[in-house]
């Protein structure tokens, strides 16, 4: 019995040739199309001009250290299954500042797609509290208090919501 011998012809070496780039681009393909799907878009809005005004914001925080004011936020549920954010605000002293005006924001630090505004009331010297719907999870405060003087005061913290 004879074996036919193979003979690698220049139509055999194309194939080939226009085989391997088919699996190359239809790979990159598929993860181009993935990449994009899972992008979520840009967190930070503005990013550029936040850039551009930096030195600002330096000069910001150092004013808000020259108060002397003291933050600290702590987070757990109610009852009702939403969850209160508290924020303690202090001197440098340690006594409790009244009076202030709050606002935030409740966020997701990987998603923008479960905001929630943050309404604080203060609800003891020195002591506010906001409620939010929140599923358990990580979760990102940013608050900014504000005297009857215009001093102005912000803060961001990272919390655990259980």
């Amino acid at each position: 019995m004879k074996s036919a011998s193979f003979t690698l012809t220049g139509k055999h070496v194309l194939a080939i040739f226009i085989g391997f780039f088919a699996v190359v681009l239809t790979a990159n393909a598929i993860f181009i199309t993935l990449a994009v799907k899972s992008f979520p878009g840009e967190q930070e809005k503005k990013s550029y001009l936040q850039g551009l005004h930096f030195n600002t914001r330096i000069e910001e925080r150092e004013a808000q250290n020259a108060l002397g004011w003291r933050a600290e936020i702590t987070a757990g549920r109610i009852e009702s299954g939403e969850a209160a954010i508290d924020l303690a605000f202090t001197t440098a002293a340690g006594r409790p500042l009244s009076g202030l005006t709050l606002s935030g924001v409740l966020t997701r630090p990987a998603s923008d797609e479960f905001d929630a505004a943050l309404t604080f009331e203060e609800v003891g010297a020195g002591l506010y509290r906001a409620y939010a719907p929140a599923a358990a999870g990580a979760w990102r405060v940013q608050a900014s208090a504000e005297n009857e003087r215009g001093d102005r005061f912000e803060l961001e913290k990272r919390l655990t919501i259980e």
